[in-house]
């Protein structure tokens, strides 16, 4: 790290008429810069929503910092030392001659005694976080989240620092493969759905087929509906917003063939209504009986079966018998 750097740069400039007051300010210093970088470290873990993986490598980065710069005031205490060894040789030899008290000679063995106690402290520091360094690591080696596919968390089932045990549900995820669809469904929408039936939706304009994956038997005990879940039969190309809501058009009743005409077709009476077929090249009228309609159709009960060709448009003017040319069908 630049930190990491700059200390090393430092120690390599300190030279034999280095003084032990710059010892002392390039350590209190260093010190100061070193804790505002931990210190940041330390907001953002505390910002941090990722995952515990993110959250240790992030405390390793702050252990391998502090480690850096005790190493750093270690190699400073060191060359301190020697200059308080250097002051005490000084005051003894002044001493003898008595040039210098004996109180300053103690005052000199004090502080070189300060000085190494100072640096049995750091020593026991950096041991201390050399083993906590360690056991980090080892966390990290071990802490291993596999998914069967790449998707998004929707509920977590464990707590920050809470141990788990191998096997342990830690969270629920939504596969990227596999966004589900939930409805709410009326009884009679949902008898009429089966596992596995694909139906239309609409979803920001495009339409869409989706599957029934499960039909759960839980009853809303205040609206008598029961839940549905469907899969997109084909993954969407837009990227979906958990929560967001989509159009479907379901089945009201059991599923069932039936004859469909464009609404267009019928020609409406006082007897009844009645379709014009092509049969042979030629016009023929027929009397219908008709069922619910389905959006731009109408089921016919009665009167028309699967592959009549049925003319849609211009059936007031035709004849019975007239010949006609198919342009377009609508069966």
């Amino acid at each position: 790290s630049e930190i990491i750097s700059e200390l090393q740069e430092k120690i390599h400039d300190f030279g034999e008429d280095y003084t032990e007051e710059d010892f002392e300010k390039e350590i209190s210093n260093m010190e100061e810069e070193v804790s505002e970088d931990v210190m940041d470290l330390g907001e953002d873990l505390l910002d941090e929503d990722s995952s515990v993986d993110t959250a240790l490598k992030n405390n390793l980065q702050a252990l391998q910092i502090r480690k850096a710069y005790l190493l750093s005031s270690l190699n400073l205490l060191k060359q301190r030392e020697t200059v308080r060894a250097r002051q005490l040789d000084r005051a003894k030899s002044l001493t003898n001659r008595d040039l210098l008290t004996r109180d300053a000679t103690e005052q000199a063995e004090l502080n070189l005694i300060q000085t190494r106690s100072d640096i049995e402290k750091t020593t026991f520091d950096i041991e201390d976080l050399t083993i906590k360094i360690s056991d980090m690591m080892r966390q990290l080696s071990q802490t291993i989240v596999r998914t069967k596919t790449a998707g998004r968390v929707i509920e977590a089932n464990v707590n920050r620092g809470q141990y788990v045990r191998p096997g342990d549900k830690l969270f629920s995820l939504i596969p990227d493969s596999g966004i589900e669809v939930e409805v709410d469904l009326r009884p009679e929408a949902y008898e009429a759905l089966k596992v596995g039936q694909v139906i239309r939706g609409r979803l920001r304009g495009d339409s869409y087929a989706l599957k029934v994956r499960a039909l759960l038997a839980q009853q809303n005990q205040r609206t008598g509906s029961r839940v549905a879940r469907l899969l997109f039969a084909q993954a969407p190309e837009v990227a979906l917003v958990l929560g967001e809501s989509i159009d479907l058009k379901l089945p009201l009743g059991e599923l069932a063939s039936q004859v469909t005409v464009a609404k267009d077709a019928i020609i409406p009476g006082k007897k009844g209504h009645r379709v014009v077929l092509v049969v042979d090249g030629k016009a023929e009228y027929r009397r219908v009986e008709l069922g619910d309609g389905v959006g731009d159709r109408i089921v016919v009960l009665q009167g028309v079966k699967p592959g009549d060709i049925v003319v849609t448009q211009g059936q007031d003017g035709l004849r019975k018998g007239q010949e006609v040319s198919v342009v377009r069908d609508k069966t």
